[in-house]
C-alpha cells in the first residue's frame, strides 16, 4: 500500500487516471516499454508529481495488478449472495468472471503471471493477491451455504478458483471471440461444477 491511500477526491482521480494509463501501455507495448516519463507526459504532469504516487515503475505495476483484482473482485460483489438462490448466485459469477477473462483482462493477468515467474516481489504480490481473494470467496460461499464450517467454506473457496482458473484459461486460449454457444456450455459446466461440490460438502 503507498502513502497516497488516504487522498484527496482529486489525488485519488489523479492516483487512477496514472494507473489505467500504465494498464493501457502495458496491455499495448509490455512491460519492458512503459516508463514512468511515458505516463507523466500523456497525463500532462511532471514526472516528480508522478513519483509523489508511485516512486518507482514497479510500484506502479503492482499497483495497476491490484487495481485489476479489485475490479474482477467487484464483479463478485454485485451479485446478491443469498441461500435460496445459491445457483443463480454462482452462474451468475462464473459468467462475470469468465467475461472479465475473455476481455483485455486475460491479457493483462498473463503479464502479471509472466512478471511472477521472473521475479519474487511480483511472486509475493500474486501469493498475496490470492490469499486475498481466497477470503473473499470464502465470506461469499458463507452467504449461500451457511451451515458450512469455516473450514469447509475455505477449502471449497480454493477450489472454486482452481475451476476458475482453469476455465478462464480455457477462455483465453479460444479465439479472440468465441463462438457463443461453447462460451454458454463453458459457464454452465464451470458453474455446475462448483454447484455439485458445494452440495457434496453441505
Amino acid at each position: 500500500m503507498t502513502a497516497q491511500s488516504e487522498q484527496s477526491p482529486k489525488g485519488e482521480a489523479r492516483r487512477l487516471a496514472i494507473i489505467r494509463d500504465a494498464r493501457r501501455i502495458l496491455l499495448k507495448d509490455g512491460y519492458v516499454n512503459l516508463s514512468l516519463r511515458q505516463i507523466a507526459t500523456n497525463l500532462g504532469m511532471s514526472v516528480g508529481n508522478l513519483q509523489y504516487y508511485f516512486p518507482t515503475k514497479d510500484s506502479l505495476v503492482q499497483a495497476t495488478i491490484a487495481d485489476e483484482t479489485d475490479r474482477a473482485l467487484g464483479l463478485l460483489w454485485e451479485i446478491t449472495w443469498t441461500p435460496d438462490n445459491m445457483e443463480d448466485c454462482v452462474e451468475n459469477a462464473v459468467r462475470s468472471l469468465l467475461n472479465h477473462y475473455a476481455s483485455d483482462a486475460g491479457q493483462f493477468y498473463s503479464i502479471a503471471e509472466f512478471l511472477a515467474l521472473h521475479d519474487p516481489d511480483y511472486a509475493k504480490l500474486k501469493s498475496e493477491a490470492y490469499h486475498y481473494i481466497f477470503g473473499y470467496i470464502t465470506k461469499l460461499i458463507g452467504l449461500v451455504a451457511p451451515e458450512l464450517d469455516s473450514e469447509k467454506r475455505m477449502s471449497l473457496a480454493h477450489v472454486f478458483v482452481a475451476i476458475i482458473d482453469g476455465a478462464s484459461l480455457q477462455v483465453q486460449l479460444a479465439a479472440s471471440t468465441p463462438k457463443a454457444r461453447a462460451f454458454e456450455q463453458l459457464i454452465a459446466d464451470t458453474a455446475n461444477a462448483i454447484i455439485l461440490l458445494i452440495r457434496t460438502w453441505e
